[in-house]
């Protein structure tokens, strides 16, 4: 997995978003940290010419540098990107025969994309993490860096990216082009809290019961750990246990992968006939979900008739477009 000749065609591949996620992970910690003291000097200033009142920085702003805000759903596309063109794109430019040729295994294959992924991952990550730590340690707001734990500020977000990245590799090992991947890893990478919020709705708009969110379903629920980092063990354990699961079964998958199918929407036939249900069902009660809305909040009964008109319109519509999606095949030229 560390053959020199597959590192540097997987990084001839995806050496754009590469260097793209590196500038990223800059704007993302280092630079956010020289703007955030900026921010809070001047909060400082203005905060002096109000009686009785300190200014002092809360966790939350610590957080917003390293773990939360816009550049972690950012960075998360640009990693479902780059996990595209390792294994999507392959596919979409018949790029992937050529790869199956070389004197390699599938798992050998696999793992070096893998490794390659994780170590610009983690190396750009712990790079820019500890200069932005260091920019902080070495102001007058050393202590607002007690606020919070390791556990939100490095190693939640770090596994949390790792553990998205082989997910969305796992995504490709069964999706059969770039396309399917992107928008099977971005649903899929949503699916566990989106159906029970859908489900949620159902039964709000029919029983006027409001069911209360389990941990549980948050961490089955792979975009969550990039952006929902808490203090617990859990933040730590669940991402490592799912990048383990997520591996193992996309080298078990990868290495049963049928290139003849290589640009269809899905390479295992088999899983055609479950999709088309997960693709109907979530659509139908997203349709009631979207048209109950539009009826008055105290009509009942009008809400429960706009839900059904909805869901049936929905259901129709998802049908067509789960049989155009499963049946379709998208392949283009492109260099080996």
């Amino acid at each position: 997995m560390f053959r020199k000749a597959l590192w540097y065609q997987n990084y001839k591949q995806t050496r754009m978003i590469i260097w793209m996620i590196l500038a990223l992970f800059v704007l993302h910690m280092p630079f956010q940290s020289i703007l955030s003291l900026e921010t809070w000097q001047e909060r400082e200033e203005q905060a002096q010419q109000i009686e009785d009142y300190v200014y002092e920085v809360q966790a939350w702003d610590v957080l917003q540098i390293f773990s939360q805000g816009l550049l972690p759903l950012i960075l998360s596309i640009s990693i479902i990107t780059l996990a595209c063109l390792l294994i999507g794109l392959e596919r979409n430019t018949r790029r992937n025969d050529f790869t199956f040729s070389l004197p390699f295994t599938r798992k050998h294959l696999f793992l070096a994309k893998w490794c390659y992924g994780v170590v610009a991952i983690s190396l750009f990550h712990l790079i820019n993490f500890f200069i932005a730590y260091f920019i902080i340690y070495q102001s007058e707001y050393r202590s607002s860096l007690y606020l919070v734990s390791w556990i939100e500020l490095l190693w939640g977000p770090l596994l949390g990216f790792i553990m998205f990245f082989t997910f969305a590799l796992l995504i490709g090992t069964f999706s059969g082009e770039m396309i399917s991947q992107v928008v099977l890893t971005i649903s899929l990478g949503i699916l566990p809290l989106g159906v029970f919020l859908l489900i949620q709705e159902m039964i709000n708009v029919h029983f006027r019961v409001h069911l209360s969110s389990h941990i549980w379903i948050e961490y089955l629920t792979p975009f969550m750990y990039v952006f929902s980092i808490t203090t617990s063990v859990q933040a730590i354990l669940m991402p490592i246990i799912l990048t383990g699961l997520f591996l193992w079964l996309a080298v078990y998958l990868y290495e049963r992968n049928k290139i003849e199918h290589n640009g269809d929407f899905l390479i295992f036939k088999v899983l055609n006939p479950i999709f088309l249900v997960i693709i109907t069902f979530c659509f139908s009660l997203l349709g009631g979900m979207i048209v109950s809305s539009l009826a008055p909040w105290n009509a009942d009964a009008l809400r429960i008739l706009s839900y059904w008109i909805g869901f049936t319109t929905f259901l129709l519509f998802s049908l067509l477009l789960a049989n155009k999606l499963l049946s379709m095949n998208i392949m283009f030229k492109g260099k080996a």
